[in-house]
This record gives structure tokens, sequence and C-alpha cells, in this order.
């Protein structure tokens, strides 16, 4: 008799979430009626219930203006305050100054910004101008608003009977509310930069003297006074007096004094001023030491910049670990929603993994862009075009714990519930959590196919070394996140601090995975070799300058470092541009035996990338990495301004990030397509032993090939295209697959995998491969499932007799499978 298991009648495990942050403007309230207030309350819950049902709490985050409510706060109850009732920047001021800058070559940011203005002549465009989102919004006071706070809390309870927290934002820009504070009272707050034209508050600015009445200020702002004080004492009034529960930095605020640029306060865009490194990182800090001096308890949420910890570091000297030390009840970052309007999800999920490779604290936040309340865009509906990429791509990416334990996102958010009119759509809530619910039921639980050793401690450590290297962290998550652009699968992330003691203690931890580490110095390289020598594997990225014990492992020279443009030794027609102040020096490492890549200018030959085989199996290889940009012209090199580096022309230049995926197939992973087309985005992590592959045909579908250690992935429910190992494969714009079965024939052909009803007491699951020709097919059960598995050749309906398979288990650490050869027609496997 078949031993039945039967499933568990609750929800899967992968639902749960510890908070779900519904953020919203006040745009839905177009009255100050009780009435209005509690139906537009009441419809909020009940749209999002199907998912918050699954939360331990759930937090209604009120975009109220930009802050200015509360830096202008008097404690007068009866007072009204400017609030997001615009479309478009609420500051006239916006785009005019961003128009001032039409040499910023950004074509995101200021220069859209200023066409729009000169071809606008009637200023009908969000960018001309601000429009009030109805004829006369509500005028609302401050006693509204402590009712609205005290209603969400009531109705909310009383709907789920969860904890309800309500939380109010800052923002430091001119976009969402008129701010007299900012522009008028106080602009020496406001300080330069490449953005807005230096409209963002300052983060270490201080405020001149003034006499006007604040509820933490009665007698007025003394001279000197710093922003992170004022803020803290008016929050501390503020939140008492309306029951706020939590507090959200917006748009980087607190992580650097201008945090969208690319540029800052070390890196001018052509050098970096690694003298400037300790008083900068003392000067950020110090806000936040303020700030909490006059705020302490209140938990605090933070967006983060648009780039990454190393990025940061690199230019502006933040200091996200001390933020993340010695501030209490601070939250990481979220992933940056700018992937929604730049497509640049490269740098959004490397930004958002170095911001968790460690945190302070358990958890973090997953943040899906679903409406804009100002900028006349709802991203669900529009820029994602009801694709959800921005879903199953950020919700693969999962940390390693020093235990070894794989930690997905604990908490989600949705920027916003209400669209920039203050509807509520409700098809949206619906098809989005749809998906979210699904990729939470396959939540990474393994470490993925590659690794990436974030060296956390070790990017501080360097900016406030003896000699600062500031550019070394700015290069090496510049170039990851060209990797992760470059089709490379890289959505798990692990502090050094969490790795390297698991590389001693429990090495089989990644005995299925590469491990992905810049090189810094012989020392901290060191645990990495030693790994790859007792049979691991390793791909290193970054200049060796100071690893003489890598390039010894990998037969490497080193000779005087060369810039400019190099022909790769195998590409004739495009060329490599390494720009040495973006690359972390020049190009100093030259070719040996183990040499896979080099490239030649000039001034000689270097070596590219290597790989090396030792006598245990194990497998080092290396990429050097070249970073350049489009922005500069090397025959007019004026300093860079960004927000971004923008890529080079792929016809005619070889990206080096390529090579790094050219080694990755050395390794096992071969990933390839078309080079001259928009390269596709792809994780690939690992749930209950199967292989989930998520992507993003960017630009339009760019075909591609995937092949895996265990051969050729065979998607279900679709038509796959197998030729040996490899699966050719051209998807939709955005999909998402679970795959158990992998296939390898020498002759190609259309293999297809499908999940058929169990119909029979006992299964729970059946799936259906036809189209193999001599084939061997790799599957990966479930964990405990293996002695239950059945595997039947050439299977009629209903599948009771026929010719069973015994196939035997392949241990492994990172999960068993079975494999059976010389397999023709069809093959199915039930559990």
């Amino acid at each position: 008799m078949r031993t039945v298991s039967l499933p568990q009648a609750i929800p899967p495990r992968g639902y749960h979430f510890r908070d779900v942050q519904l953020e919203m403007s006040l745009k839905a309230f177009w009255d100050t009626s009780h009435e209005t207030r509690d139906a537009v309350i009441r419809e909020i819950f009940a749209q999002w219930q199907p998912l918050t049902r699954f939360a331990e709490s759930i937090s209604l985050m009120l975009w109220i203006g930009d802050g200015s409510e509360i830096l202008e706060y008097t404690g007068d109850q009866r007072a009204s305050f400017d609030w997001a009732r615009y479309h478009g920047g609420a500051n006239p001021i916006a785009w005019h100054v961003a128009g001032d800058r039409k040499d910023s070559g950004d074509p995101d940011h200021a220069a859209i910004a200023f066409e729009a203005c000169l071809r606008d002549p009637e200023k009908r465009g969000v960018h001309s101008r601000s429009y009030l989102y109805r004829p006369e919004p509500a005028v609302f006071t401050y006693t509204w608003l402590a009712g609205l706070v005290a209603a969400i809390k009531r109705i909310g309870t009383e709907l789920t009977g969860q904890r309800i927290q309500v939380g109010t934002t800052f923002d430091i820009g001119p976009e969402f509310a008129i701010s007299k504070f900012k522009y008028e009272w106080h602009p020496e707050i406001c300080g330069g930069g490449s953005l807005f034209g230096g409209k963002f508050i300052r983060c270490d600015a201080r405020l001149h003297a003034d006499t006007r009445v604040y509820a933490g200020y009665p007698g007025g702002i003394p001279e000197g006074t710093s922003v992170g004080s004022f803020l803290g004492r008016q929050c501390h009034h503020f939140f008492a007096d309306h029951d706020f529960d939590f507090f959200w930095l917006s748009n980087g605020f607190g992580f650097a004094f201008e945090p969208w640029a690319l540029t800052g306060a070390i890196f001018d865009g052509a050098n970096f001023d690694a003298s400037r490194a300790g008083s900068t990182y003392q000067s950020v800090l110090e806000f936040w030491r303020d700030l909490r001096n006059e705020f302490p308890n209140t938990p605090i949420r933070t967006r983060g910049t648009n780039l990454a910890t190393g990025i940061d570091l690199g230019s502006d000297a933040s200091p996200v670990r001390e933020i993340y030390q010695s501030i209490p009840h601070v939250e990481p970052p979220v992933n940056s929603p700018w992937a929604a309007l730049d497509e640049d999800i490269g740098l959004e999920l490397a930004g958002w993994m170095s911001h968790i490779a460690t945190t302070p604290g358990k958890g973090y936040r997953f943040r899906f862009y679903t409406h804009d309340a100002w900028w006349m865009n709802s991203p669900w509906l529009d820029r994602f075009q009801r694709q959800p990429f921005d879903i199953y791509l950020p919700l693969s990416v999962s940390r390693l714990e020093r235990d070894g334990r794989v930690e997905p996102p604990s908490d989600v958010a949705f920027l916003s519930v209400d669209d920039s009119h203050g509807c509520l759509p409700p098809v949206v809530p619906v098809e989005v959590t749809a998906h979210i619910l699904h990729a939470r039921e396959f939540l990474p639980d393994a470490p993925g196919l590659i690794v990436w050793a974030y060296p956390f401690d070790g990017y501080h450590d360097l900016l406030l070394a003896k000699n600062p290297r500031p550019d070394l962290p700015f290069f090496g998550d510049w170039f990851v996140r060209g990797l992760i652009s470059r089709s490379l699968p890289i959505n798990t992330v692990a502090s050094w601090e969490n790795l390297l003691p698991l590389l001693s203690s429990q090495p089989e931890t990644f005995h299925d995975s590469i491990l992905l580490a810049p090189c810094l110095d012989d020392e901290s390289a060191a645990p990495f070799l030693r790994y790859a020598q007792a049979g691991g594997t390793v791909l290193l990225y970054g200049p060796l300058d100071d690893c003489p014990q890598i390039r010894a492992a990998l037969e490497l020279g080193i000779a005087g470092p060369l810039e400019g443009d190099f022909l790769p030794e195998w590409d004739e027609e495009r060329i490599i541009r390494h720009t040495s102040f973006l690359s972390a020096g020049g190009w100093s490492e030259t070719p040996g035996p183990e040499t896979r890549f080099s490239a030649r200018n000039s001034g000689g030959v270097r070596a590219a990338g290597a790989l090396r085989t030792f006598t245990s199996g194990g497998r080092m290889a290396w990429v050097r990495g070249s970073l350049a940009t489009k922005e500069l012209d090397p025959e007019n090199p004026l300093p860079i301004k960004g927000p971004r580096l923008k890529e080079l022309d792929r016809l005619t230049h070889f990206s080096s990030e390529d090579i790094a995926r050219k080694l990755l197939a050395d390794l096992g992973v071969g990933i390839s397509f078309d080079v001259a087309r928009p390269a596709p985005l792809l994780t690939i992590h690992r749930h209950e032993n199967a292989f989930v592959f998520s992507g993003l045909q960017q630009g339009g579908n760019t075909p591609m090939s995937i092949s895996l250690p265990a051969g050729a992935p065979v998607f279900p429910a679709y038509d796959n295209d197998v030729e040996g190992s490899t699966l050719h494969f051209d998807g939709p714009p955005s999909w998402h697959h679970v795959c158990r079965v992998f296939v390898t024939q020498e002759e190609r052909g259309r293999v297809t995998c499908r999940i058929l009803p169990p119909i029979q007491h006992g299964y729970h699951h059946r799936l259906l491969v036809s189209g193999l020709k001599n084939a061997t097919v790799q599957f990966f059960p479930e964990p405990g499932t293996e002695d239950m598995l059945e595997i039947l050749k050439k299977p009629l309906f209903p599948y009771f007799v026929g010719e069973f398979i015994k196939a035997g288990v392949i241990a492994s650490s990172g999960g068993a499978s079975v494999k059976v050869g010389n397999i023709d027609g069809e093959l199915l496997f039930s559990w």
C-alpha cells in the first residue's frame, strides 16, 4: 500500500510576511468628511486583504507632502498645511533649475526635463509646471490629520484583527508639496549638486537663526542648529501629537549629501579625493546622531539611494556600516524603484544586495512600484505593461546568514495604492497580489548558482584606511551591476563576515554554487584561494596589484598600468575601453599559461581573464573588469556627471562583463545571446530542490541559450528547444519557470514538459516530458519524496502499468537528483 503524505491545509509558509506596507498620498480623500475618510480606508483594506491576511502587521504609510508639514509645524492643530495635491513638481524652481543644466548629459533626469520645457510652450506637461490634481482640492488641518491616523488604526483593527501601524515620510527635494521652509525661509540647507540645481536638503546642513514659532523651537531656531537636530525635535512633537508609529526617509536622505548623484563629496566625476573620506563619513553620521538625540525611539524605514553601498562609499563616503551598527531602530534600504524609470534592473538588484548583505537586525523589505501618486504614471499598468519582472527578479534575491540559512525578504511595500488622480483601481492589487503570492510560494531556500561574497566591512575599512581606496568599492559594485545586466544570474548575497566562517565549517553549503568575490588584497583573497584549492569553484574580479598570491596561482605577471582602447585577441571587430579612474586603476596584469582572454594596445598586452583548475578539481577564474561611460569623450575628457554610467555602443565596444560570462560557461553555467541585441536579465534560485528561473527580455525578445551542469532546463508548459545540454530560449518579455527536469540529447529537438493532474490516490504531482531523443534526463525531486518517486517510460493513461524505472538517487549537498538515460519519446514522473 502506497504511503500517503497529505499536504498541509494551511497556506505555504512562504506567504507569510512580517509586515505589509501600503503607501498612499492624501489624494483619495476628496473632502474632509468622516464618511469619505472611512470609506477610502475600508476600500484600501478590502483591496489588499488577499495579501495582508498573511502578515503579522499592516502599515499604512502616508505621503502627506514632502515633510515640510513637519518642518513648519507649530503645534497649532487648527492650522492647515500644503500637501501633495499636484501633478508634477510642486515647487516652480525645480525644473527651471534643471533646465539650467543642459549639459548634464543625463537622459533620465535633467536633460529630459529641459527638453520637455523647451518643447512645451503651452506648459501642458508635468515637467514644465505643476497642476492641481483636481479642482479645489480639500484643505486639510492637523486636527483632520490626527483623526485620519486614528481612523486608520480603528478601522484596520476592526477589519483585520491585526496590528496596524501608521507612518509618515520626509523627502529632501522639490517635488511633492510647496515648501516655504526649504526654498524661502531656509534655502541655506539646500546644497549644490548635479541634480535639481542643488535643491535637495543636505543632511550635514545647518540652519540660520529665525524667530518663527515651531513646535520644538517656540522661541525660534538658534543659529547653527543642525538639520538632524531640528528635524528630530520637530518629529518628536509631530509624532506624539498625531500618533504616528514609524518614519520614512525618502530619496536616500541620510546616506549622502546629494544621494541621487553618481558624483559626490569625494568623487567629482574625474578624481576620488580620498583625503575627504574620513571627515565626510563623520559628517553624515553626525546627522543620524543628532536626529536620534532628539527623536530616539521611533523606528525609521529608509529608501536609500538609487546606487549601491560600494558606489556610495566611493562617491560620498556613506557610513552605512556605522548607521546599521550605532543608530537604533533603522531598517536597511529597500530595492530602488528607479528601475521602473530607467530600466536598470542590474543596478536595482546589485544595489539592494549590497545593502542587505549585512543589516541591523533581522529581516529586510521588498518594495514594488504600483502607482506614482505625483507624476502621472502607474508603473504596473504602463511602464511595466503589466509584466511582473520587477516582482519575480527581485523576489529571487536572498542573503545567507552566518549559520548557512537563506533569508528571503521578510516584509513588502507598495508605492503606492492610489494613483496620481487619487483613484484606487481594484484591478491593480488583484493582479499584483497574484504574482507576489506566486513568487512567495517558491521562495529561495538554498544558495543560488552564484553567491556574491560581499565585503561589507572590507569596503568600509578600505575607505577609512591610512591610505583610503574609495575607487575599489565604487568599481566593484558597478562591475557587478554590469554582470547582472549582462545575464549573469546573481541573486544570492553573503557578507564576508557570514560567508568566510562557512567556508571553513560548512564548505558543502556551496557545493553547487560559484562564489563571486572581489580582489582587495592577499589577506582577504586567501580564503577563496584555499576554497578553490580544496575543490570549490570561485570567480574573482578586479585588479590584482595587491594580490600576489592570486597572481601566482593564476600565473599572471604585473607591469605598468595602461588605459584607453584595447583590441581583444578573440574579437577583432570591437574594442575594450579601460578608464582608469572608473576601473580602480590602470590595467596592469599580464598574461600567462592560465590566461583565457587577453587584449592589447600600443602599450602592451594585458590579461583580461584567466582560469586555473587545481588537482582537487576545484577551479578559480578571474576577470579584470574595465569600466567606461559614453558620457566621457576621450578626446575631451570632462568630468562625468551621471547619475549613472552610460553603456558604450555594443556594436563597437566589447563589454568586459561578457568575459565573465564566457568564464562562467567554463565553470559549468553557460548563458549566451546575440551581443548586438539588448542583454536578457536572468536569475536562478533554488526552492525545495527545484531551480526557479526568472527573466526579462529587454528591448524586445533576445533569444538566449542556457546550459547548466545538469543539462538543458526544461520549462513546464513550454515548448523547449533542446540541443545537447543547451536550451535555446526565446520567451515572452517577462517569464518565470519552476524547473525540475534537465535534458541532454545530441539531436536538436522540441522537448515539452506538462504538469498533469495526479488523479490517483497517494499522488500529488505529475510531470510528463515528451519529445525525447536518446536523451539523458536528470530530475530534482522535492525533499522527502525520493522514496515515493515513480518514473514511467512510454507512459499510457491512466499510468497504472508499464515500464517503471528504478533510478538511483544522486546525493548532493545542494539537493538530491535522479538520472535516467537512453530515453526516447515520453517519460512520466509521479510523486
